[in-house]
């Protein structure tokens, strides 16, 4: 009986998703068509992630070490374990920032428009075409955007156990001196387990914690093993702190 109510419950947050995305996408359309309207192409995604949250019975918090200041740039950097974790970054983080990642999300058909222009796609098969993902995204920084990768390059098999991080994002942050956030997404794991739709999933809270940022202007070339280990450290360590006592 559970295990029905788990997959019915992930059939209707699927169906959601994709009726409120198809009711939105003429607007998409349009404000996706000039670069100077992405700003409000992401708010828009945001209003469309708040939407499917709401009527699927997801409740997001956000929680700051600090408060974070809306006119800088940064690097953000959350752990990875779930589908929903797109979502949560959208919704449950009011800034403007590009989600930089694998380009096999730009072969879904509801995320093709966004790789397609809004952020930035990662081709790490392709020493070329990793090389023209990190030009945009020195581009969107140059011009005052912030970015967000996961910097364990996909949902792993490890789950809740994080993946190794690559040290793209990390050794962008000290080449150019941006400020890189961790963020700690706490309970994702729990609503969609095994990342998407195999085991079904359930309504509930989705907790993020956003720390302190670092500071990377004193860093040099070199440094990003070091920087990656330290993000995974916080991650890792409030990550267990926020599930200790949670069933």
């Amino acid at each position: 009986m559970i295990r029905a109510l788990r997959y019915a419950w992930a059939i209707y947050f699927l169906v959601l998703f994709v009726v409120f995305f198809l009711l939105y996408y003429p607007f998409f359309l349009v404000l996706l068509s000039r670069e100077r309207f992405y700003p409000k192409a992401h708010v828009l995604r945001r209003i469309w992630g708040r939407t499917i949250m709401i009527l699927s019975g997801l409740r997001p918090t956000t929680i700051y070490e600090q408060p974070l200041d809306r006119n800088e740039v940064y690097i953000f950097t959350p752990n990875h374990f779930s589908y929903l974790d797109i979502l949560s970054a959208n919704v449950q983080m009011p800034f403007y920032f590009n989600f930089m990642a694998k380009s096999e999300l730009a072969n879904i058909p509801l995320f093709k428009i966004f790789f397609k222009t809004i952020d930035v796609p990662v081709k790490r098969s392709s020493l070329s075409g990793a090389k023209m993902a990190m030009n945009m995204a020195t581009d969107r920084l140059k011009n005052g955007v912030s970015l967000l990768n996961f910097p364990e390059g996909g949902i792993g098999e490890t789950v809740p156990t994080m993946l190794p991080f690559k040290k793209g994002a990390f050794r962008m942050a000290i080449e150019h001196k941006v400020k890189l956030v961790p963020i700690t997404i706490v309970d994702n794991w729990k609503r969609l387990p095994s990342g998407g739709l195999e085991s079904g999933g359930t309504p509930g809270k989705m907790r993020m914690y956003v720390h302190r940022p670092i500071e990377t202007s004193n860093l040099k070339e070199g440094d990003e093993d070091m920087l990656a280990k330290q993000v995974y450290s916080i991650i890792e360590s409030k990550f267990n702190e926020l599930n200790q006592h949670e069933d």
